[in-house]
């Protein structure tokens, strides 16, 4: 790990150039696009809806203005009839409303269409008797329904109009003569726009303000909570940092101390067999030679006493003295064997596979099995242990030793017609030694009550070096043994230099 990917870890707040932005960022900048594109729609949105009501107001306007003059003051005259001769009052009367008065200034243009498009009356007098075709909003207005548009005078009966203004507001007025039950004329204002569409910019930019600072406020709100969210979370990470580096330094050192103690369980394990092979030697050369020397001295008192007594040879006067050297045989035996089985000398010069080759075989020897009567399965892929490329460490080899050595003695003792197999395995760095039998089992629950000595022996030897002990055993079901063995790398370990090694 760099120092900047160990500085990015213990301080979250510090990031790189192009490290992509952080959650609470992404959120703040998804909200910001997402207000504004709902603040430009939404204000898009009210703006028409202010245009409209704005002309929807005009309309009913003009719609009450038409009802309340046409209709009233000049209803009697608005036949079909009169309308139709350009001389008649009617003409002059609209006239003096639409062009003379004060009220051109704002309907620029009147104009009286009948049910077949053709315009009655125009306060442009070059448009009276023309013809169109009635579609769009005239024939709505004929259909009964006030119609008012902002125009851009793009209609062919809007020639005149388009020549002196860009845009007008367009109002159809439905009428109904007196006793007509539909409607027969249709009023067509045309309102200066300078005013309204001033009006309508203004309530624009009177709501465009309202709704920016709404869409402000709501994104404030939005980044303080987020932004004390944000806060939290980067404490809570910052002290999960600390607490995972806390708990990192303690795993380090656990492991630091795991490892003291497994260079701590071989180092005793070797140790505790150059004692046990000091102990041998000891055995072998002091009490041993001291009760062989008294053998001897003893046989020839007794040759003496039959040689001055002419007693026949194969016995002595005193049966108690007979029983005394076969006892004095006897435990010179025991010790010799006591002392055989104490020590492993050359367990340095083996290789793992030859240590446990040899375990078998001094079980087989020390308990009088036939030959081959252990079925024997030893992995090849202990080979590079073998070759020193991996060496075993000494106290790898010795604790494997010994947990075949008791494992096999204990089936061959408890089990003796049941099949008795040895196997090993290698798991990565793990040594996997089985020894199982189709012996009568026990119930490992009572292991204290049972004296069985040998099986705690064995947990603590392999626990010793850091290993897994697991036995499996039920009555009638058979017993098996496992232990999983670190393999120590390159081991150092070795037993100190015997000057008298044990002799066999």
């Amino acid at each position: 790990m760099t120092s900047e990917a160990i500085a990015h870890a213990m301080n979250p707040t510090v990031r790189r150039p192009f490290e992509p932005l952080s959650f609470s960022r992404q959120f703040l900048l998804i909200s910001a696009a997402l207000l504004t594109v709902a603040m430009l729609v939404f204000g898009a949105w009210l703006g028409r809806q202010i245009e409209l009501n704005a002309v929807n107001r005009t309309a009913a306007m003009a719609a009450v203005y038409t009802e309340s003059i046409l209709a009233t003051q000049l209803g009697p005259a608005l036949q079909a009839g009169a309308l139709a001769d350009p001389s008649a009052e009617i003409h002059t009367r609209l006239d003096r409303l639409f062009v003379d008065s004060p009220l051109q200034r704002k309907v620029v243009r009147f104009k009286l269409w009948d049910r077949n498009g053709a315009i009655l009356y125009s306060s442009d007098h070059a448009q009276r008797g023309r013809r169109f075709p009635v579609e769009g909003a005239r024939a709505a207005a004929l259909a009964g329904e006030l119609q008012a548009r902002l125009s851009r005078l793009e209609q062919p009966d809007n020639l005149t109009e388009r020549a002196r203004w860009p845009q007008l507001l367009e109002v159809y007025v439905p009428l109904k003569l007196d006793g007509s039950a539909e409607v027969e004329l249709v009023a067509e204002f045309y309102h200066a726009t300078d005013n309204l569409l001033r009006d309508i910019e203004q309530a624009r930019e009177r709501s465009w303000a309202l709704l920016a600072c709404a869409t402000l406020a709501i994104y404030l709100l939005l980044r303080g909570l987020v932004r004390r969210a944000n806060d939290t979370i980067v404490a809570q990470r910052r002290d999960l940092q600390q607490q995972l580096e806390q708990l990192r330094t303690a795993l380090q050192e656990n492991e630091h101390i795991r490892a003291q103690l497994r260079r701590a369980g071989a180092r005793t394990t070797a140790l505790n067999e150059a004692f046990l092979h000091r102990i041998a030697a000891d055995l072998h050369d002091g009490p041993a030679q001291q009760i062989a020397f008294a053998l001897m001295r003893f046989d020839e008192a007794a040759t003496r006493e039959r040689d001055a007594l002419q007693l026949h040879s194969d016995g002595f006067v005193d049966p108690d003295r007979c029983r005394l050297r076969s006892a004095l045989h006897d435990a010179l035996g025991e010790l010799r064997a006591i002392a055989a089985g104490l020590g492993l000398p050359g367990m340095d010069a083996l290789s793992l596979t030859d240590a446990i080759r040899r375990a078998v075989r001094d079980v087989e020897r020390q308990s009088g099995t036939t030959i081959g009567a252990i079925v024997v399965d030893i992995a090849a892929d202990l080979a590079d242990l073998d070759t020193g490329r991996d060496p075993a460490g000494l106290a790898l080899k010795i604790t494997a030793y010994r947990f075949i050595q008791e494992s096999l003695n204990n089936s061959l003792r408890h089990a003796p017609d049941g099949a008795c197999r040895l196997t090993v395995r290698r798991h990565g760095d793990e040594l996997e030694i089985v020894v199982a039998d189709a012996g009568p089992g026990f119930d490992p629950s009572r292991i204290a009550e049972g004296g069985r000595l040998g099986l705690a022996l064995l947990r603590e030897r392999v626990r010793l070096l850091g290993g897994v002990f697991e036995l499996d055993s039920a009555p009638e079901h058979g017993t098996s043994v496992r232990a999983r063995l670190p393999i120590t790398h390159g081991s150092s370990i070795h037993a100190p230099t015997d000057p008298h090694p044990a002799r066999r």
